[in-house]
């Protein structure tokens, strides 16, 4: 058994990383008189969520390409135990570039608040070299074919080690 769980830790460290996350889900509230957080600082396909605690309806909007159409305009009613006092928006990678925007917040058909949004591009960085990248190209075999190899041998070994494990397991058996 300790064979076993060696191999595969060995084989999990031998394996190529990336780095990822989820989206996340930042929230705002809305109160009487203050917008809380008023900056913040997020991602590509990360959710803002405008919570709206008072007893009047607000309105979300955001002109993105000074056009007079609206990428962001959505209303959050009065407050109530329902959804129907939070405006929900997701930040599409394929609508959303990075980049500083100002969201406007409206109460009573006048801006109540702006919003500082930072959106930073949603980038997943592999922690090993892109293929067809090749190191010291004067001197003959690359660093990252030499891994390759050392890493078809280490599988190899790998594949001999849980024959020879079974068959003794099964020799025992007997």
């Amino acid at each position: 058994m300790k064979r076993i769980l060696v191999s595969l830790v060995i084989v999990a460290m031998l394996a190529p990383t990336v780095s990822a996350h989820g989206a996340n889900t930042f929230a705002f509230v809305m109160r009487g008189e203050s917008l809380q957080p008023e900056s913040a600082q997020v991602l590509q396909n990360d959710t803002l969520i405008f919570y709206n605690v008072v007893d009047y309806d607000r309105r979300i909007m955001l002109d993105v390409e000074s056009d007079g159409v609206y990428e962001i305009n959505c209303t959050a009613g009065p407050s109530s135990p329902g959804i129907e006092d939070e405006c929900r928006v997701w930040l599409d990678p394929a609508n959303w570039t990075s980049g500083d925007y100002e969201i406007d917040v409206f109460s009573n058909g006048s801006i109540w608040k702006t919003l500082s949004l930072s959106i930073l591009l949603d980038d997943h960085t592999e922690n090993v070299a892109p293929i067809g990248y090749s190191f010291n190209n004067d001197q003959g075999e690359s660093e990252l074919d030499g891994d390759s190899d050392f890493l078809a041998l280490a599988l190899i070994a790998l594949a001999f080690t849980m024959v020879i494990f079974v068959r003794k397991r099964s020799d025992d058996d007997e």
